[in-house]
């Protein structure tokens, strides 16, 4: 017998409270003779073998009452096998152990990690496994990958198994049952034995667990497959989790402050001080303030770096460690680059300057900023020529655009490159919507309705998270309300008179504070690129806002959250393959993953194709996290290299443990078996099936038959 909480044990002492109020009632009453007592001797003497019998029999069901109660709350789990006779199955078997090595796994309990547990209790069943039976012993990250399949094992090779397994880590892969199960149910297949069995070794927590598995699992029931479960985790207490770090902008200049986003959560009970995070860019370690972060609250922490050299920059933050350490740190490779390269097309050239549709919108992107390359052209010129792939677009009352040159631009968004489109008089508002808005499916957000007058208090801008220009947001209500547009292009982003627009790609994320509240700027997502369209010119004929200070903020601050997104897949998440496009004709023979941060095996590398200028890198799921480098060798243009950043994750830090409700109910019809463990050897002399149940049964059976039995004995008397 086993039992979960054995300190409750020590109640069972008061099961002497009914004896020892028995005995000391027994002494209450001092003997006295009275002659008519005499005459009641013989009656007493017949019932008294009844009388003593229903006592001690009401003695012993407050006695068992008390025991029940105690035993009950105690926990008790029925012992009656050892680990043999746990594993135990009639014949030869096909037995399948999954070692469970999700990022959860890596939580420390005492000196020991899940994941060393798990590999104990894998060694220990190895041992108790004979000859006879066929093993195969698959991590859950990897099942198709097995450390030893369908084998025999005698014991030079079971030494060497378990010497393979004790070298083993834990991925920081996130769980995912049922794709793991379903490759065990295809490995089962081609078992040798008709007795086929699944051994998994987990901690049990809730993540990765869907309802999915419980179809697998009743079908494994009707095919007289049986499963069970080591339970070798511990109850979470509490974790910190940083869930990512992400580039306020989409794009990085050299010598200009890069803000970044860190998401900090306590999943704990109790506040999580503030503290000192590291801040690592290229090796060198800053330390970064962290505020005190409420119990089960997320928190936002702004982080910024600058860079003096273009290029590739590993960029990592870690906060204080805690019993999960895998997903306390988050990394990033960031592409810095030189500058911007921006295209104005100007659809009304003029001869004086500020005469042009572009020109304040030049001044704005590239006075006193270096970084940006602002290049104006006039709309005539630029339809003819061989459109380039500029990081943004911005089409400034354009007349009209022929549809080659129309497919080119989607194309070119829908790769990444930002696009901005102002109104004006040039525009052909009947051509606009059948090209550029298409019913929904074009670059445009919105139906253009009409050119209309305005009368405008200002410019309001809408809460939207992630807007392009959400820092507007900042300026004082003075400097917004002293743009006052004369004329805009009215729109129509009614969903029911245009069913095709899609809301969540589609957004108002400003209006004219008129009675109307008239959209002023939508934006449109396409693909990997957005599009905003500005509903009033880029010059001063439709309003004085081109001469305004918040003018230059407003088109800097758009513009480069939405210029073209250079992060081309070298950011990931562990269990995702790599794919990067490698703009080479020639496709290299081989290459290889150098890990960075970890010792670690390198990994392989494949090339393949795209079509007559590109080619993709590829590599299997990368299951751990850490910065790797690719390096290959290209025949035009020598030694090639690339970083990629893999981030554990973090879905696999939720802070639940399935009990064993819980866990039947994915189980369907399936039985469970279970044992746990926690210790340093194995302690199997239980089943897992807990008595607590059957005991309240018993306690409630002795309350009922004590108060009928006492109501009884007291009748009679």
């Amino acid at each position: 017998m086993h039992f979960l909480a054995p300190l409750l044990l020590a109640g069972t002492v008061l099961a002497t409270a009914p004896i020892i109020i028995h005995l000391l009632n027994r002494r209450r009453f001092t003997r006295v003779n009275w002659a008519p007592m005499e005459y009641l001797k013989l009656t007493l003497k017949t019932n008294r073998r009844r009388l003593r019998l229903e006592q001690w029999l009401l003695l012993a069901l407050r006695t068992l009452a008390v025991l029940a109660l105690f035993f009950a709350i105690a926990r008790p789990i029925s012992s009656s096998t050892n680990l043999a006779g746990f594993l135990s199955v009639e014949g030869r078997a096909s037995r399948v152990i999954v070692i469970d090595d999700s990022l959860s796994m890596s939580y420390q309990k005492g000196d020991q990690s899940a994941f060393e547990r798990a590999k104990n209790a894998a060694r220990q069943i190895l041992n108790q496994l004979g000859p006879q039976d066929s093993v195969s012993v698959v991590l859950a990250s990897n099942p198709s990958q097995t450390l030893v399949r369908m084998a025999h094992l005698e014991e030079n090779e079971r030494n060497k198994l378990v010497a393979r397994i004790n070298e083993l880590a834990s991925c920081q892969m996130a769980s995912h049952w049922i794709s793991t199960l379903e490759d065990i149910d295809r490995q089962l297949q081609e078992a040798t034995f008709p007795v086929k069995e699944v051994i998994i070794v987990t901690d049990l927590w809730a993540a990765g667990w869907t309802v999915e598995v419980q179809d697998l699992f009743d079908r494994w029931s009707q095919e007289q497959v049986t499963v069970r479960f080591i339970d070798i985790g511990a109850e979470p207490a509490g974790n910190r989790v940083l869930r990512s770090l992400e580039l306020d902008s989409r794009i990085a200049l050299v010598d200009q402050e890069v803000k970044m986003t860190a998401v900090i959560e306590n999943a704990g009970d109790e506040p999580l001080k503030s503290g000192q995070a590291l801040l690592t860019v290229d090796g060198d370690v800053t330390p970064v303030s962290l505020p005190e972060i409420p119990a089960d609250k997320t928190v936002n922490v702004p982080v910024s770096v600058r860079f003096d050299q273009p290029g590739q920059h590993v960029v990592s933050l870690s906060i204080p460690t805690d019993k999960l350490q895998d997903d306390n740190i988050q990394r990033k490779v960031i592409n810095v680059r030189q500058m911007v390269d921006v295209v104005l097309v100007d659809g009304e050239p003029g001869l004086n300057p500020f005469d042009s549709e572009t020109d304040f919108l030049a001044l704005a992107l590239s006075a006193g900023n270096s970084s940006w390359q602002v290049t104006q052209e006039e709309s005539s010129t630029w339809k003819n020529q061989l459109l380039t792939a500029p990081d943004l677009i911005i089409l400034a009352n354009v007349d009209q655009l022929s549809k080659k040159r129309i497919t080119e631009l989607e194309e070119l968004v829908a790769l990444g490159t930002g696009l901005m489109i102002f109104a004006g008089d040039q525009c052909d508002l009947e051509l606009y919507n059948e090209r550029l808005f298409k019913g929904g499916n074009g670059l445009l957000p919105a139906r253009l309705r009409q050119i209309s007058d305005l009368q405008s208090q200002g410019l309001v801008i809408e809460p939207i998270a992630d807007s392009p220009i959400e820092l507007l947001k900042g300026l004082t209500p003075e400097l917004l309300s002293r743009v006052r547009p004369r004329r805009f292009a009215d729109v129509i982003i009614d969903s029911s008179t245009e069913p095709n627009i899609d809301q969540q790609k589609v957004r108002v994320l400003a209006r004219w504070n008129d009675a109307s509240q008239s959209p002023a700027v939508l934006e449109k997502r396409f693909g990997e690129g957005r599009v905003l369209f500005w509903t009033i010119t880029a010059d001063k004929s439709w309003s004085d806002w081109p001469a305004e200070a918040s003018f230059v903020l407003a088109m800097r601050v758009a513009a480069q959250q939405i210029a073209a997104d250079i992060q081309r897949g070298d950011n990931l998440i562990a269990g995702e393959p790599i794919h990067y496009e490698l703009e080479t004709i020639t496709a290299p023979q081989s290459g290889e993953l150098i890990w960075l941060d970890r010792e670690l095996n390198p990994l392989d590398i494949t090339f393949g194709s795209i079509d007559e200028s590109k080619t993709m890198l590829s590599s299997a799921p990368v299951r751990f996290a850490g910065v790797v480098e690719a390096n290959w060798q290209d025949s035009q243009l020598g030694d090639q290299s690339q970083k990629f950043a893999i981030n554990a994750n973090v879905d696999d830090s939720l802070q639940k443990k399935m009990n064993e409700q819980a866990l039947q109910q994915f189980l369907g019809r399936m039985p469970l078996k279970l044992i746990r463990y926690q210790g340093k050897e194995m302690d199997l002399s239980t089943e897992g099936t807990e008595l607590w149940r059957y005991l309240a049964v018993l306690l409630l059976g002795c309350l009922i038959s004590e108060s009928m039995l006492a109501t009884w004995i007291g009748r009679r008397r």
